[in-house]
């Protein structure tokens, strides 16, 4: 086991595994087995994998609700309506050998220290082995949160707080959010679903780098909408009110206004449309 992990590891609370899940968490997880444990050719050899769900439960936490440092996997995050948190692990290791491969993912850990949720294990340089893990997390849905991942995707939905979301190359789709939300993505797609008629809280800025940016409103929201892109079209699927034009950045209330819906993307398309 790395230094960094022995010498931090009585600061860990390692959370026992909980066999019971909800019928859909079930149905997402073994379509997610069935996908991961596919074999197939890279580099011109064959490399074994070992695919494994591994799932925690504990009271919430108190404060700001962490998941980050991973470097080769996505977080998923959704609210509900208790004060119980849960953490799946989806864990994918690969290697020459079967046996190695079950080695590797014996190293990795999902670790909860205080607020903080992440996955840590071994480092390798080469090819010929490596691992991934991304986090699917259920929390109350009112909670403060912070996330933050590369290479992998992030989606936040059902959920009202301060939040702090980023991903460095990978998609972000945030859904039914309330709160004050701040949102990046560096490579990817971004996707928000709005809810309800109007945004319940200081508002949202959101924001990618390079990526196509779609936007959807329910009929008959009220909010003060401020979108637009630099190098890229504009679409925009029901009448708006504007003063001048609409070019590459919009500007205008829906409705009788409201809250502040900031979202912009530097190289790609804006698409804005009814949900």
């Amino acid at each position: 086991m790395p230094s960094l992990i022995r010498s931090m590891f009585a600061l860990v609370v390692l959370v026992a595994l909980v066999p019971v899940r909800p019928a859909a968490a079930q149905r997402d997880d073994a379509e997610w087995l069935d996908d991961c444990r596919s074999n197939y050719n890279r580099g011109g050899y064959q490399r074994e994998h070992f695919c494994e769900v591994r799932e925690t439960r504990l009271r919430a936490p108190s404060g700001t609700i962490s998941m980050e440092g991973l470097r080769n996997g996505g977080i998923s995050v959704t609210g509900w309506d208790r004060d119980s948190l849960v953490v799946r692990t989806r864990l994918r290791t690969q290697a020459r050998s079967s046996a190695r491969a079950r080695e590797i993912a014996s190293q990795v850990r999902t670790l909860v220290r205080g607020s903080v949720i992440t996955a840590e294990g071994p480092s390798y340089d080469g090819d010929d082995e490596s691992w991934s893990a991304s986090l699917v997390v259920t929390l109350p849905r009112r909670s403060d949160i912070r996330v933050e991942t590369r290479n992998g995707p992030v989606s936040v939905e059902e959920v009202r707080g301060n939040m702090n979301v980023e991903t460095r190359n990978g998609p972000l789709a945030l859904r039914d959010l309330a709160g004050s939300v701040k949102a990046r993505t560096t490579n990817g797609p971004l996707s928000i679903t709005l809810s309800g008629n109007r945004w319940d809280g200081e508002g949202l800025d959101a924001r990618t780098t390079n990526g196509p940016l779609s936007l959807s409103v329910p009929d008959g929201y009220s909010a003060r909408l401020e979108a637009g892109t630099t190098n890229g079209p504009v679409s925009v699927g029901f009448p708006i009110t504007v003063v001048g034009r609409i070019n590459r950045n919009i500007s205008t209330d829906l409705g009788s206004g409201g809250a502040t819906i900031r979202a912009f993307t530097t190289n790609g398309p804006l698409t804005v449309r009814r949900r």
